[in-house]
């Protein structure tokens, strides 16, 4: 019981150390740009105070693809060339008008606010960790150690 209790003292005074570090690092706000092959692990405690957004730069091609596969699906069998543009605007009108819409247009959403946010802060590859809407450290899938990077190249 000794032995949990002091490794329980150990994690917390492990995490409020790194948020008195973050916070003294001076790291208000962190912006992640990654890829589903190349994700940033969230794996440091933030402080309350840190603004994190994460941007998934393959979200928009995944709700793109999505959209092409539910407009293929509704379009009639035995379709021939001289009614595939109409039968194309119809499965589409179908697809706005569906239940899965509000969904993948959210995904196309989040996808232009991400390649927005990616041209705003000249994001050059990825993963790419902004810190305080200015610094830049690229190729670094540790949140954890993206953070120390940036304090060392801050000190």
């Amino acid at each position: 019981m000794t032995s949990a209790w002091f490794k329980g003292s150990v994690i917390c005074a492990f995490l409020l150390v790194s948020e008195v570090s973050l916070a003294a690092s001076g790291i208000q706000s962190i912006r992640i740009f990654h890829t589903s092959n190349d994700r940033v692990m969230g794996d440091v405690n933030l402080h309350s105070t840190t603004s994190v957004v994460v941007y998934d730069m393959d979200i928009k091609g995944r709700a793109e693809a999505s959209v092409n596969s539910q407009v293929q699906t509704r379009l009639p069998r035995g379709l021939n060339a001289g009614n595939y543009e109409a039968a194309n605007r119809e499965a589409f009108n179908a697809l706005l008008n569906s239940a899965q819409w509000r969904e993948i247009n959210e995904q196309l959403e989040a996808g232009n606010r991400a390649i927005d946010a990616a041209v705003r802060f000249g994001i050059e590859k990825l993963p790419a960790i902004v810190f305080n809407d200015q610094q830049v450290i690229y190729g670094q899938r540790s949140l954890k150690a993206a953070i120390n990077t940036y304090v060392q190249e801050n000190e």
